[in-house]
């Protein structure tokens, strides 16, 4: 993929780890980063750059499974929202220290996860593929980088057409250099 300048200065590069339909990475691209988004999904994939097309955005794209893809090169922002409950406990700790050595000095993750409360009834189609996070474990992987934001909040939801809440563990950090 070949990435744009403006005015003679690279831009920054984002990579969304479970890209799903694009909203996200479109959202970035919009605002300058240079982005790449990786997905299980080659109909999810097809739907994003459909949107991006119609938009006229550009977007870069990739087939990948977060829990064993090998990112290349470093990137200013990974980026993951609503997917990293895909990954089992048991590889966490490893897929964390892939997606930080894939990032540049200084760069930033923004990620968060869901997590279970007790308040917070699960949507009906709770995806048997997915593993909730503990309150908390996120921000632990972040341990040796500066953390600029770590919150847990409850919200509202609709999609898949039924009303439901959801518990989210939200972590933004700066990596050392």
């Amino acid at each position: 993929m070949r990435w744009k300048r403006t005015h003679g200065r690279r831009l920054p590069s984002l990579i969304d780890l479970g890209m799903g339909r694009g909203r996200d990475l479109i959202y970035f691209e919009r605002r300058g980063f240079r982005v790449l988004g990786v997905d299980l999904s080659p109909v999810a994939i097809e739907k994003a750059k459909r949107r991006a097309a119609r938009l006229e955005v550009s977007i870069g794209t990739r087939l990948g499974d977060i829990r064993s893809c090998r990112l290349k090169g470093k990137f200013d922002v990974v980026f993951s929202s609503g997917s990293l409950n895909h990954l089992p406990p048991k590889i966490r700790a490893r897929r964390f220290a892939h997606f930080k050595a894939a990032t540049a000095l200084g760069g930033i993750h923004a990620v968060n996860a869901f997590v279970p409360k007790p308040n917070v009834t699960a949507p009906p189609d709770v995806d048997p593929d997915a593993w909730p996070f503990r309150s908390g474990e996120l921000r632990r992987y972040y341990k040796d980088w500066q953390i600029l934001d770590s919150r847990e909040f409850e919200f509202s939801c609709r999609f898949g057409g039924s009303p439901h809440r959801h518990a989210l563990d939200v972590v933004v950090a700066r990596s050392p250099g």
